[in-house]
């Protein structure tokens, strides 16, 4: 063999070398999860925590902060080649005008969270008696509840229960209560939280949240001498139109589309680095790192930041809602991501068949929605990474409008308020006894909330999935079809 020709075949075959892995040809997946690095994602949660430091605070729907995220979002992706769709989405929000309380005698102010919907409060708020049912109750879950601690005219104070804050409310209305103050017990006594009133027609009373620190304060102080509580809640309905940023590849086949989306929107009171600025960064440095190879995908893939989703995935609704039947059926699957780095995280996959949950799930996902959990499973689990299952309605986001479109659907959640079990530390390691992520919902949540090794590994976890899904989606569309 000539010198020469033996010079260069020996350099070709080192460069294989350099980024094949040995015994087998380059493998797409494998290529785009080295490509990706937590740190990279990092950089773009920096942008969102100048973004949402520049608008108070927050990157909520309607709010410079949102603007300032997408902006930075679709100047990136342009810059990496690709046509970026800018979806306009209408929506509406409760706005709040006035939230505030007070005690008497002793004249202390109390942070109070009007609930998103809640019921006003009539012009000048409501002096009243503030009351609690006793420790031995089922927190206002019953109406025999009020017969120790009569509600007759009262503010009620209620801790979260099994039956539910709807439950709650109704029980106090029918006792003459004339408002509610709730809170959430965690492991957090200082978190307060503005929850989303889901039947507003149903909700009779004016709702706010109080931290349980001062809740359970306040009830054992009514249990010895009389409280009242001066309460002004008042908001009003605002429309507006944010957006949904798309991109997709200008290669793969059109009728077999992988979808991956993260909502970009933080809640108004925390700037959302976590919730969900770590799903959309990852997703961000995903598709970047895809632009190279964008044209070369067997098939398309489409990415998704939505907007909207902490006003209860109006985004993604308003996506489906504009879909033919066609173009519906074009996608292969739906991956959503939510807090993937939270600083005692968990990794929950979506059960898509409902196989781990058979006596308290809600049922599988669309057919072709176990083998999306096979993949993402089998993933972490040949990288030496424990994974639980959760059932698909434990995980409130974007992935339940495509279940209701009957699209299969999967995807990772890092946990949020609920509190970490001694089992769950065993797996995942962290703290047991804490939540998931202590700063959910709350202003704590910055870059500094962010667990940076997680952020790595599942930014790597989420490039391998899409990737795999570009090149494969076969199982999934004979698991879909063949239960068609």
């Amino acid at each position: 063999m000539p010198a020469p020709f033996n010079a260069l075949l020996c350099a070709v075959v080192a460069g294989i070398g350099a980024v094949l892995p040995a015994g087998r040809p380059a493998d797409p997946a494998d290529q785009l999860e080295r490509s990706v690095s937590g740190e990279a994602a990092f950089a773009h949660l920096r942008a969102w925590q100048r973004a949402a430091d520049g608008s108070g605070g927050t990157r909520a729907t309607g709010t410079p902060g949102f603007e300032a995220s997408a902006r930075y979002l679709v100047q990136r992706l342009q810059k990496a080649g690709y046509r970026v769709v800018r979806q306009p989405v209408p929506y509406e929000d409760h706005r709040v005008d006035i939230e505030r309380a007070e005690t008497s005698p002793d004249g202390a102010a109390v942070r109070v969270l009007m609930w998103r919907w809640s019921p006003s409060t009539p012009p000048g708020g409501i002096d009243a008696p503030l009351v609690a049912p006793t420790a031995d109750s089922s927190a206002g879950c019953e109406r025999e509840d009020y017969e120790a601690t009569p509600a007759d005219g009262a503010v009620v104070l209620l801790p979260r229960a099994s039956c539910g804050f709807a439950t709650q409310v109704r029980v106090a209305a029918e006792a003459g209560a004339r408002a509610v103050l709730s809170y959430m017990p965690t492991p957090r006594p200082d978190n307060i939280y503005r929850n989303h009133v889901y039947d507003p027609v149903s909700m009779t009373l004016p709702i706010a949240s109080v931290t349980q620190r001062w809740a359970e304060s306040a009830a054992e102080r009514t249990r010895r001498s009389p409280v009242r509580i001066r309460l002004d809640l008042r908001g009003h309905r605002v429309t507006g139109v944010t957006e949904n940023i798309l991109a997709e590849t200008s290669g793969g086949r059109d009728d077999r589309v992988v979808m991956a989306g993260a909502h970009l929107d933080s809640v108004g009171e925390a700037p959302g680095i976590n919730d969900n600025g770590a799903a959309a960064a990852a997703l961000l440095e995903t598709a970047l790192r895809l632009a190279p190879r964008q044209h070369a995908v067997r098939n398309k893939v489409r990415f998704a930041w939505w907007g909207a989703e902490e006003l209860l995935d109006v985004g993604s609704e308003h996506y489906i809602a504009g879909l033919t039947a066609a173009q519906r059926r074009a996608i292969a699957l739906y991956l959503n991501y939510e807090l993937i780095a939270g600083p005692n995280f968990g990794r929950f996959v979506i059960d898509g068949d409902d196989s781990d949950n058979a006596d308290t799930g809600s049922g599988p996902g669309p057919a072709g929605s176990g083998a999306v959990e096979r993949v993402l499973t089998g993933y972490y689990r040949s990288r030496g990474l424990a994974v639980q299952p959760r059932d698909i309605a434990a995980i409130g986001s974007d992935h339940l409008a495509f279940q209701k479109a009957g699209i299969p659907i999967g995807g990772l959640d890092g946990g949020t308020w609920q509190t970490k079990t001694a089992e769950q530390a065993a797996l995942f390691g962290g703290r047991a006894g804490d939540m998931f992520d202590p700063c959910y919902h709350q202003p704590c949540d910055t870059v500094r909330n962010i667990h940076r090794a997680e952020l790595d590994r599942n930014t790597r976890a989420m490039a391998w999935t899409i990737g795999r899904f570009a090149a494969d989606v076969d199982d999934v569309i004979a698991e879909r079809d063949g239960s068609s």
